[in-house]
C-alpha cells in the first residue's frame, strides 16, 4: 500500500490490484471465468456492436470486447472481465484464440 496525500491533506490509501498475466490466460481451464489483468493498449479496432482492443502486459497480448469506446492507444488500463475462447476451424485445424470480454474498465494514472 502506498500513501499519498489528498488535496485536503489527508492521507489517502491506495491498494496494488492483484492482477492475472496474459501468458497464463490461455488455457482451457480459464475459460469462462473473470479475470483481472492490467497493461498498455497497443491496438483497438471499431467493431458492429462496440469496440476491441488490444492489451499488452510485458507477457502477451489479449484482445478486449467492449460495449465502451476503446481507450486510446498507449493507455495503461485495469480491466476486469471474462475469459472467452472463439474457435475458428480451418481445414479441420483450429486457429481460434482467447479474448477477454470487458465488465469493468478502469485507466490507471501514473499515481494509481
Amino acid at each position: 500500500a502506498c500513501q499519498a496525500p489528498s488535496s485536503n491533506g489527508t492521507p489517502v490509501i491506495s491498494l496494488a490490484r492483484s492482477t492475472v498475466e496474459i501468458e497464463s490466460l490461455r488455457r482451457p481451464e480459464r475459460v469462462e471465468r473473470s479475470m483481472p489483468l492490467s497493461g498498455s493498449v497497443v491496438q483497438r479496432l471499431a467493431i458492429v456492436d462496440g469496440w476491441l482492443y488490444q492489451v499488452d502486459d510485458g507477457t502477451g497480448q489479449l484482445w478486449i470486447v467492449s460495449e465502451q469506446f476503446a481507450p486510446a492507444v498507449g493507455a495503461q488500463v485495469y480491466v476486469k472481465g471474462v475469459l472467452r475462447y472463439e474457435p475458428i476451424v480451418i481445414d479441420g485445424i483450429d486457429l481460434g484464440d482467447y479474448y477477454l470480454q470487458e465488465n469493468q474498465r478502469e485507466i490507471q494514472t501514473p499515481d494509481s
